[in-house]
């Protein structure tokens, strides 16, 4: 699809992180409520060429997602902050501490739980003696079987773990899976491609995941795929993280979302967050990184203009390239003075 007008500032900055090795991304940027460009850099996979409508994992702009169900959830009064999660997840932690851990910990990364524990599938179904990748609950209770590195509600502690015990208790209190909650609260803004993403597999209008040499290969955590495996296809169980790390969306329907939070439409993943009113200005940057892509998301009020930026990339480095993207795009952002008039988002 011919996009009308262009900017070259994002474009170079795009090709910038390209350059350095990365197959392929796409990216959206919306200005004053109007899709002004949308477009797709390199290769989605071998064969296929990067679009807007390409799909991509979205990492941990999935927790941001999350939050915003949570407040939903909220302040409908279906889950309160302050629920003991473990006894509500009917988990017996082997640290009585534990026991102290509200929803508000997980929300806020204070729950004192130490690692990253659902990563560890295989650990944990050797442990209890099951077929792995175990199902979320017993991951549960496998993150409840560690002791606590903190007291719950003193240190921050930032890791997928809290996020993957909140979906699960938000799908306990709702008895609805995590994506068909976000699904319903974003229907009304237009957003069609969110879907939980799948551990061993590509589907045909999602990016292929291309993780750094460094680290590319491990070991399978799925029986049904034994052996050793890229990364991003089956070294770790993506659908048990749900709303920590497993949601897939198009560039596009990312700045939808993005949007509507600051239009107020969709609850704002902050507990505060700053008005966009004159007067006011903020930046707000999301970034997810999970095996083989790294993801952006910019909401940028200047006092009189909302842009907001959207994109992925089908790989990561894990260092300092990814550690460039979002200075790069606030350059890019800072560079572009004039900006189309036109509005896309009725062809996506």
């Amino acid at each position: 699809m011919r996009v009308p007008a262009r900017l070259p500032a994002f474009d170079l900055a795009m090709y910038a992180v390209l350059a350095e090795g990365y197959p392929g991304a796409s990216l959206a940027v919306v200005r004053d409520g109007r899709l002004v460009y949308v477009r797709g850099y390199g290769s989605a996979n071998k064969n296929t060429p990067a679009t807007p409508f390409t799909r991509y994992r979205q990492a941990s702009i999935s927790k941001a997602v999350t939050r915003s169900l949570l407040s939903s959830l909220v302040a409908r009064g279906v889950l309160n902050l302050n629920v003991p999660v473990l006894p509500f997840l009917g988990v017996v932690p082997a640290d009585s501490r534990a026991n102290l851990i509200t929803v508000r910990m997980l929300r806020d990364h204070t729950s004192g739980i130490a690692g990253d524990y659902f990563f560890e599938s295989r650990a944990a179904a050797t442990y209890y003696g099951i077929a792995s990748p175990p199902s979320v609950d017993t991951m549960a209770r496998w993150t409840a079987h560690y002791q606590l590195a903190a007291e719950p509600g003193t240190v921050y502690r930032y890791n997928n773990t809290n996020y993957a015990l909140l979906s699960r208790v938000i799908e306990r209190a709702t008895g609805r899976a995590w994506i068909d909650l976000v699904r319903e609260m974003t229907t009304s803004v237009g957003i069609t491609t969110w879907r939980l993403g799948q551990s061993l597999a590509t589907p045909s209008d999602e990016a292929r995941y291309y993780e750094a040499d460094t680290w590319r290969y491990t070991q399978s955590v799925f029986d049904s795929a034994l052996g050793t495996v890229e990364w991003p296809y089956g070294g770790y169980n993506l659908e048990s993280f749900t709303g920590a790390v497993s949601l897939v969306s198009s560039v596009v329907d990312m700045a939808r979302y993005d949007l509507a939070v600051a239009r107020g439409t969709i609850p704002a993943p902050e507990e505060s967050p700053i008005p966009t009113r004159p007067g006011w200005s903020y930046v707000y940057i999301y970034n997810g990184s999970m095996p083989g892509h790294y993801s952006f998301l910019m909401r940028i009020w200047n006092g009189t203009n909302l842009t907001v930026i959207s994109g992925t990339f089908n790989h990561r480095d894990g260092g300092a390239v990814d550690q460039s993207i979002n200075q790069r795009m606030l350059d890019a952002y800072g560079a572009t003075t004039v900006w189309p008039s036109v509005d896309l988002f009725g062809s996506y």
